[in-house]
């Protein structure tokens, strides 16, 4: 009985840090200001092999130490995958965008006006987008 409830109290706690269910890679959302930048996107595509967990951290490290930028840019798609197992798709110049719920919701086939914060790490521009809206071409 005792060991059981250890058993359970260790496993309770990783089970909530674990990464959610299908459910969550069909849910969709129309509003960025409804959805956290920090959070990692749910599209297992914009995610590739990189790691959830350092995307997660690596996007709250910008949002916390980053310095705060728009541009106005079509995303390229990019495939190099970074030593810091962060998932970012797409580049807008010399920036790596973060895969996070936010440019999840963005039609990415549209020229941008993003805004968001960037912060460059071992040499990497990585950028969190906050909140994006078409752009007027």
């Amino acid at each position: 009985m005792l060991r059981s409830l250890v058993l359970f109290a260790l496993a309770a706690p990783s089970a909530a840090l674990a990464c959610p269910g299908a459910e969550a890679a069909t849910a969709t959302n129309t509003s960025t200001q409804a959805v956290d930048p920090t959070h990692c996107a749910h599209n297992a595509a914009l995610m590739g092999t990189s790691c959830a967990w350092s995307t997660g951290a690596m996007a709250q490290r910008v949002q916390t130490d980053g310095k705060d930028l728009s541009v106005t840019t079509k995303l390229a798609p990019q495939q190099t995958a970074l030593g810091s197992s962060v998932a970012a798709p797409y580049k807008a110049g010399d920036l790596f965008v973060i895969a996070n719920t936010v440019i999840e919701q963005a039609d990415v086939s549209a020229s941008l006006a993003l805004t968001g914060k960037v912060l460059e790490v071992d040499g990497v521009k990585y950028f969190l987008v906050t909140s994006f809206q078409k752009a007027n071409t």
